[in-house]
């Protein structure tokens, strides 16, 4: 859906995406009876439970008079247009036609592969055949009993690699986040690197006092203390964040950890679908302490990184941001690595196709 609850004004020229991936649609719970009308990557989808309650994605645009299927309702398991009732299964297929006559020929829309895991819906926007749960990226704590999290979605304005870039440079806290500045961000270790299909950044910083909020958050308020963090971006646009401190010499599986989740979905060059999930486990169940870490995180994503990005964004007007000329600076190891995987990744499939 677009910024104002619409669909967004598609651009006639598209951008480039890579498609053979598995992006987040938003959180699975979110999909009840009541189907979804979305954009992801510039293609209408509509999301709904057929009548196993099967999470299913198919072309959101209905072939007759072009409607947004995702506005419809589920009958008998299959998703009925809103404009003139023509209803399509769980495969696209026109299976009814509520005027005089079979479902006219070719009636049909795309079907996505949709897999639900770790809470999350995984689409993949690409060839179906390629389709592989296995490259899901494994966010297993977010099933996990131990740990509880808080979580959120949003949709925020600004290309999506701008927020990939956002949370692998840790040192934009320090100017972004009142609540979060902390030497470790600008002075502390850092370590980049990369693989095949991910990239990394490292910070650490021993025997120092961490972010004021953070140190509230984990109860150590006043006292020094060994920090650990690591972003790992998995392609296109899912992050994990492993946020770690402890007393000093503590052995970093021994911290005390805060898991995020910060995974970005374009919906069009201009616009992106942000799902993030912070962890804890410890203070399980405290309901206090929940809405009070979702009521800070909230703020931060939604009020603090968001506008800057946003206006980041619109100050770019369209252009590429290599053809920019941005400087790089030395917290921008992940950010740059991610880029140019992220590039070379969509060069490939494009040669592929």
């Amino acid at each position: 859906m677009g910024v104002n609850g619409a669909i967004p004004k598609l651009p006639a020229k598209r951008g480039t995406y890579l498609r053979n991936c598995w992006y987040v649609a938003g959180w699975s719970d979110d999909l009840t009876d009541t189907p979804q009308a979305k954009v992801f990557l510039e293609e209408p989808v509509a999301l709904f439970r057929d009548g196993d309650g099967v999470a299913k994605a198919i072309g959101g645009r209905c072939p007759h008079r072009f409607a947004a299927l995702g506005d419809g309702a589920v009958i008998d398991g299959t998703l009925a247009c809103p404009y003139h009732g023509l209803r399509f299964d769980g495969a696209g297929t026109c299976v009814h036609n509520p005027h005089l006559g079979d479902p006219p020929p070719k009636a049909s829309v795309p079907a996505y592969p949709l897999v639900e895991r770790y809470r999350l819906l995984w689409i993949w926007m690409g060839d179906a055949q390629k389709a592989d749960p296995s490259l899901i990226p494994d966010f297993a704590w977010l099933d996990d009993p131990a740990w509880e999290a808080v979580r959120g979605i949003t949709l925020a304005e600004g290309h999506y690699e701008l927020y990939s870039d956002n949370i692998l440079d840790l040192s934009h806290a320090n100017f972004v986040h009142p609540a979060l500045v902390a030497s470790a961000f600008t002075q502390g270790e850092r370590k980049f690197w990369q693989d095949e299909t991910h990239a990394y950044s490292r910070y650490t910083q021993q025997n120092d006092y961490i972010s004021p909020a953070l140190a509230g958050v984990l109860g150590v308020e006043g006292r020094k203390q060994d920090f650990f963090g690591e972003v790992t971006w998995h392609a296109p646009a899912n992050l994990f964040f492993d946020y770690r401190a402890g007393e000093p010499g503590t052995a970093v599986e021994d911290m005390t950890a805060l898991l995020s989740l910060h995974a970005f979905t374009p919906e069009t060059p201009d616009t992106t679908h942000y799902v993030w999930a912070t962890s804890r486990d410890y203070a399980l169940g405290d309901a206090e302490f929940s809405a009070g870490l979702h009521a800070a995180l909230s703020f931060a994503f939604e009020h603090e990184d968001l506008p800057v990005i946003r206006d980041a964004h619109r100050l770019m007007a369209g252009q590429d941001f290599w053809e920019l000329e941005p400087l790089v600076l030395n917290g921008d190891g992940g950010g740059v690595r991610a880029r140019r995987l992220l590039k070379k990744m969509m060069k490939a499939e494009a040669e592929d196709a």
